[in-house]
């Protein structure tokens, strides 16, 4: 008879705590800012490979060549970050009027006046 809850009971704990965690994250890689940080992480996979491999090809060694590219990679994200920050605030932020322009205005509704009788009238 088997008492202990093994390996099994380790992954139910597991995957009900990491459930909604991968909830969020599906829905976070389905947003316009995922599919834009997917796509940037996967072109600079790409080119760090190529640069890794043509780096050993040229005689670098494997510690320098790494080196070298995470540095790159580093340079690189920095910069992506930017673009996307800047893309999504171009996305949400709201003209202002020029500089001696005036804003809009609309008449507010009013509510119409009662008309107050006496009791005389």
């Amino acid at each position: 008879m088997q008492r202990g809850r093994g390996i099994g009971g380790i992954l139910r704990i597991a995957s009900r705590l990491l459930s909604p965690i991968g909830k969020v994250v599906k829905s976070a890689l389905h947003s316009d800012t995922g599919k834009k940080i997917g796509n940037a992480v996967k072109q600079q996979a790409i080119e760090s490979s190529i640069n890794l491999a043509s780096d050993i090809a040229k005689g670098k060694t494997v510690k320098q060549s790494f080196k070298d590219e995470l540095e790159n990679v580093k340079h690189n994200t920095k910069r992506k970050a930017v673009e996307i920050g800047l893309d999504h605030l171009k996305n949400y932020v709201t003209k202002s009027p020029a500089v001696g322009e005036k804003k809009k205005t609309y008449p507010k509704k009013s509510k119409p006046k009662k008309i107050k009788k006496d009791i005389f009238s």
